[in-house]
């Protein structure tokens, strides 16, 4: 199932949509959420690719500034973004194994497209620019069209090797992408969960009672 966390000053809200292979958290813009958060990887744009990662660009370019094309992250700090023009794809991707990435999309437009891509390049799922919240009008200064994206894919999905942006006119505009696995803590409440919920199975199947007729 999804779920969309929109993160709106203290508020959160939390909508569910039917079919999901990932949990997606939201935060409008601002300079906090535009700095790339701790992460295995972070891509920035203005430093050499880490080990193990391409991008392939086609109608896409690393940039700076505004033009008539393209227009800077609201909050940005003035660096080198990605901008994808009109009918152009841009894709990052590795053989390495994460279980989340986020990045700041700028001025997000409803023909903006995120293709989540496995570590084969498969398309794990797909979502346009009307699943960030906002009104998807590709406003370059208000923060929530701006606005600082996580997806962690759901347990039995395809690990994440990568990310495809795509955009079917001017412009989707992405900065500091940070590709995460979880943190030893994380990781071990998570077994601890799991061994709950393996511990509260098998107390139900003792506690079952078998009548014979």
């Amino acid at each position: 199932m999804i779920k969309f966390q929109f993160l709106v000053a203290s508020a959160a809200i939390l909508v569910a949509c039917p079919v999901s292979a990932a949990t997606i958290i939201t935060q409008t813009g601002s300079s906090a959420s535009f700095a790339a958060p701790s992460g295995s990887t972070t891509i920035n744009f203005d430093d050499a690719l880490p080990a193990g990662f391409t991008l392939v660009n086609n109608d896409a370019s690393i940039v700076q500034g505004t033009t008539a094309n393209y227009a800077e992250p609201a909050a940005s700090d003035g660096s080198r973004y990605l901008a994808v023009l009109a009918n152009g794809t841009s894709t990052l991707q590795s053989a390495t194994a994460f279980e989340s990435v986020s990045f700041y999309l700028g001025s997000i437009d409803a023909y903006n497209t995120v293709d989540l891509l496995s570590t084969t390049g498969a398309v794990i799922q797909s979502f346009t620019g009307t699943a960030f919240g906002g009104t998807t009008d590709g406003d370059q200064e208000w923060p929530l069209n701006n606005r600082r994206i996580t997806i962690t894919r759901s347990a039995g999905d395809a690990a994440i090797g990568g990310i495809r942006f795509s955009s079917s006119a001017n412009s989707a505009e992405v900065d500091n992408v940070v590709f995460a696995v979880p943190e030893p803590t994380t990781w071990g409440m998570m077994l601890i969960g799991f061994g709950m919920i393996g511990a509260i199975t098998r107390y139900r199947r003792r506690s079952a009672k078998v009548t014979y007729a």
